[in-house]
């Protein structure tokens, strides 16, 4: 059973990268609509967002089809299928405030979306980009990671990577197996267009791992 969560977490995430990231990617399982409600996303709208459990397939957390009610239907909309589970991610770009747009990924075990679960949210800001300092590889190396092995979790905080860098362009938070996690990823680095840096973080908001692309 964890072999097959960690599967679907794993093309979950894919599906994610191509919608978040890939904005020129060309897919044939990729819709757009214009059919976008009034009522703008928030801040604090998207942070109430209930979501659910990857491994108790999304139980509790929010349906597509209240989303959708409250939101109108969603700019981009990407479904796959993996392991007998059907995954829909969803974005919107009808967000007030500093941020630029909400992706929202629901997993459920029909090929339909009025059973589907949300799972996991991003929210994404690529409007402080150019304020931010730069990441290097120097900075990248120096990110202190929780020791995995003990209860302390010492590793560097998302508060105080963000007072350093700047708030990530996006932000994503998914619950496995019961506790919330979180991955960061910044786009403002001395490796150009293509130089990320993603930090992953435990519940207690604390680095467990890193990778980077591009960084000097």
């Amino acid at each position: 059973m964890k072999k097959k969560i960690i599967t679907v977490v794993a093309g979950i995430l894919a599906i994610i990268l191509i919608v978040v990231v890939s904005e020129h990617t060309q897919d044939t399982t990729t819709h757009h609509d214009n059919n976008v409600s009034a009522n703008k996303w928030t801040k604090k709208s998207f942070d109430q967002l209930k979501i659910g459990d990857f491994s108790k397939n999304g139980k509790g957390g929010a349906s597509y089809e209240s989303i959708i009610a409250k939101y109108g239907r969603p700019d981009k909309k990407s479904k796959s299928k993996t392991n007998g589970y059907t995954l829909t991610v969803v974005s919107w770009k009808n967000i007030a405030g500093d941020y630029t747009g909400v992706t929202l990924t629901f997993i459920s075990q029909k090929d339909t979306t009025k059973t589907a679960k949300l799972t996991s949210k991003t929210i994404l800001d690529s409007k402080t980009i150019n304020l931010a300092k730069k990441w290097t590889m120097s900075n990248y190396n120096a990110i202190t990671l929780e020791d995995k092995d003990s209860n302390e979790h010492d590793g560097d905080s998302l508060n105080s990577l963000t007072n350093k860098y700047g708030k990530p362009a996006s932000l994503t938070l998914a619950r496995i197996n019961g506790k919330v996690q979180t991955n960061a990823v910044w786009h403002n680095t001395n490796g150009g267009a293509n130089g990320t840096v993603s930090v992953d973080f435990s519940e207690q908001n604390t680095a467990t791992d890193k990778k980077q692309e591009k960084l000097r």
